[in-house]
């Protein structure tokens, strides 16, 4: 589904009193770039970090096993650049003719957790760190104008791996934006979904886990269930 121009007219007629209209950098206080490193120790490089990739995304959408390249970066750039709770990991580079860039990715405790904290994105990345309780509203609405393929009007390359004009986007696409104190009720109830999502996740990983122990052992019959009535 693409996004309306007409739809986002007729919504403007109708936002609540006090509510904006603004831009995401009106919101946004800092954006900071990702970090790429080097594959193994090297001089200086000696930090070990797992950097998410844009490819990554998906999975820890869905999943916390992934693929997650280990990488090591200097001490003063993880310093800056590490992941915290609550920032917005949005991709600038990469995509398809039909997959565009800006696929996001938020940044909860229990995802830095299973990571312990030692997480970054690459440079094809960038963090976004919202204003005070826009955190949930920002990654929301990213997620929301990602699938109306908004982000595709907002690339440039020509051939190969094509890039997000963040600024740009950031700067003239237009958005409606809610007094902060309107989002206290939507940041628990987004808390509360985060919070049953990755509970779920951690049960299914740790189910999956007991299935690859027990399955070899019940095919090379280690383990006899023949008399086990059901």
């Amino acid at each position: 589904m693409n996004f309306n121009e007409n739809e986002f007219s007729n919504s403007i007629e109708t936002i609540p009193k006090l509510w904006n209209i603004g831009h995401f950098n009106d919101i946004i206080k800092e954006v900071i770039a990702g970090d790429w490193g080097k594959s193994e120790i090297e001089g200086n490089y000696t930090k070990k970090t797992f950097c998410i990739r844009g490819a990554d995304i998906p999975d820890l959408k869905e999943n916390f096993v992934s693929t997650i390249p280990i990488r090591y970066i200097l001490q003063k750039n993880f310093n800056k650049k590490h992941l915290i709770e609550n920032s917005v990991v949005i991709e600038i580079s990469g995509g398809s003719p039909s997959q565009s860039t800006g696929r996001t990715l938020f940044i909860t405790n229990n995802l830095l957790n299973q990571y312990n904290h030692d997480l970054i994105c690459t440079n094809f990345c960038k963090s976004i760190l919202a204003e005070e309780e826009y955190s949930y509203f920002v990654y929301f609405y990213l997620n929301y104008l990602y699938d109306r393929n908004v982000m595709f009007a907002y690339e440039n390359g020509t051939t190969g791996i094509k890039n997000f004009d963040f600024k740009s986007f950031f700067n003239n696409f237009p958005i409606i934006i809610p007094v902060k104190e309107e989002l206290v009720t939507f940041n628990k109830i987004c808390e509360l979904f985060f919070d049953k999502i990755y509970k779920n996740i951690d049960e299914m990983n740790k189910l999956s886990h007991i299935k690859n122990i027990l399955l070899p052992k019940l095919m090379s019959g280690e383990i006899d269930v023949s008399n086990i009535k059901i």
